[in-house]
């Protein structure tokens, strides 16, 4: 390499989107700010670039808002591939990030830009999708896929680089090619106690930008908050979720995987958690957008965070969702009622929104495909919304449509029981379409039965778009999630949506 002591720069790939659909927004995943803590830590130069975002080099219409048309009728975001190519000249090592499928092309076009224009460059890969779709990404130039959690593993591969050598077979938790075949490490050790994680490096992103763009991951801004800077960050508090649904990740990290036990519900004690909402607060950041699967899982834990999270005066917003059994307790006499205690506590926290995973209105849906999470039976969940409103707190509401065996009937009924909780106060809703990523025991179904529609590549896969046979008719299915979509939500909130999407 050149070097003894390696540079790192850990990158997020350009975006693309389809103009019919789909906000842009930056994308900022915490991986490589772990990752990148991990690193300057253990003493290695590192520096971050999101393709999307650009740098102090670049305004942001040279990069968040560079829109380049693509034959497949798709929109490029980002900065230009020679932009790209002059800030990567000066490190050693590349690191890219793929968390989401639909990432992979774009992905794909990094790895190859990179490997083309400095072929000693080492690139490595990490995130779910690059575990999952090894082959095309070796094929395109990458030389270490990082497989499971990886704050441990980078720094093994800098202290290897640091001693001369580019030899990491013998690196746990990662895949390589050798003599022209695939070779995958599986991961040893996964770390239990999360406290031993360092303070996501959040100060290598351009926050400035993040904050004008106003447009986080997950969080939903309203039409007076627009065009007005939002100076919010992402954080997480724990790892993984009690609940294995067929069609999340955490599905394909349990026991036995290559990944090792990663879907296991592990989470921070409450003092570390502390001292990273005060190195949040350093920042300036007033928002902070709560990322964990299963936040509320171990519920006292949960309830000593929110107290602690009082004094801070932060604004709180979940966004992969709460889990709806864990707003729900036994009232000693066998009665399943509402968490007050838990939802009040939220709301005195700082919490404004919540996102609930509804999933499905059928109940055999939610038994068969969603870990049996959710009883519509014993669960009322348009009074959890009131009681949440009445909090201050506002509610979104989730529902996944188009799983392999739904009936009309069962879609229908999913609308329907939509449309009773925007009759409750729920102030959007969203229908997405049940898509079989890989990593996903919904995968591992859909292919060893052969549902993947005729001609879609995995590349392809979106949860925009139908990708199975089910027995609804696909055409069928996106339709109704759009109309469904339209229909029950605000115009307000269609519009605010719509002003996000790609402008070609």
């Amino acid at each position: 390499m050149g070097k003894a002591e390696p540079r790192f720069l850990l990158m997020y790939a350009p975006q693309r989107f389809n103009l019919c659909f789909g906000a842009v927004k930056p994308e900022a995943s915490l991986g490589n700010l772990y990752l990148a803590a991990a690193l300057r830590d253990a003493g290695f130069h590192v520096n971050i670039l999101d393709c999307c975002l650009g740098n102090e080099r670049y305004s942001l219409e040279q990069s968040f808002y560079r829109q380049t048309p693509l034959p497949n009728g798709m929109v490029r975001i980002g900065m230009a591939p020679e932009n790209v190519i002059k800030e990567v000249a000066d490190y050693d090592v590349i690191g890219v990030s793929s968390i989401f499928t639909p990432q992979t092309y774009m992905v794909e076009e990094l790895v190859k830009l990179i490997s083309c224009a400095f072929p000693d460059k080492l690139i490595i890969m990490g995130g779910i999708n690059a575990r999952t779709q090894m082959k095309r990404f070796f094929d395109a130039g990458a030389h270490l896929i990082c497989i499971s959690e990886a704050e441990k593993t980078i720094v093994e591969i800098g202290n290897i680089l640091r001693n001369g050598s580019r030899d990491f077979s013998g690196i746990s938790g990662v895949a390589f090619t050798q003599d022209g075949r695939l070779k995958i490490n599986p991961m040893g050790h996964i770390e239990d106690n999360l406290d031993l994680l360092p303070i996501p490096a959040r100060d290598l992103l351009p926050l400035d930008r993040i904050w004008k763009i106003a447009r986080p991951h997950g969080g939903v801004i309203s039409i007076g908050q627009l065009d007005k800077p939002l100076p919010y960050v992402s954080a997480v508090t724990s790892r993984g979720c009690p609940y294995i649904c067929t069609f999340c990740h955490i599905s394909g990290e349990q026991k036995g995987a290559d990944t090792g036990y990663i879907g296991k519900f592990r989470f921070q004690s409450v003092e570390r958690v502390e001292r990273e909402l005060v190195s949040i607060q350093e920042l300036g950041a007033q928002d902070i957008y709560i990322e964990d699967d299963s936040l509320l899982a171990k519920k006292k834990r949960a309830l000593d965070i929110f107290r602690m999270m009082i004094k801070f005066g932060f604004k709180l917003g979940d966004v992969n969702g709460v889990n709806l059994s864990h707003l729900h307790k036994n009232d000693g006499s066998g009665r399943i009622v509402i968490d007050e205690e838990m939802l009040e506590t939220m709301a005195e926290a700082g919490f404004r929104r919540l996102s609930f995973p509804v999933e499905s209105g059928s109940q055999r849906i939610i038994d068969k495909w969603a870990s049996g999470k959710i009883s519509h039976e014993t669960y009322d969940i348009s009074a959890l919304i009131r009681k949440a409103n009445a909090l201050g707190i506002t509610v979104s509401s989730c529902y996944l449509i188009g799983y392999p065996d739904e009936t009309y009937e069962e879609l229908l009924t999913t609308i329907l029981v939509a449309k009773k909780h925007m009759d409750a106060g729920s102030e959007y809703v969203n229908f997405t379409i049940v898509t079989p990523f890989p990593g996903t025991a919904l995968y591992d179904y859909v292919i060893q039965n052969d549902l993947l529609l005729p001609g879609i590549e995995i590349a392809d896969l979106d949860w925009l778009w139908p990708s199975m046979k089910t027995l609804m008719d696909p055409k069928y299915i996106e339709f109704v999630s759009r109309k469904a979509w339209e229909f029950l939500n605000k115009p307000e909130r269609v519009s605010i949506v719509r002003s996000m999407a790609p402008t070609q």
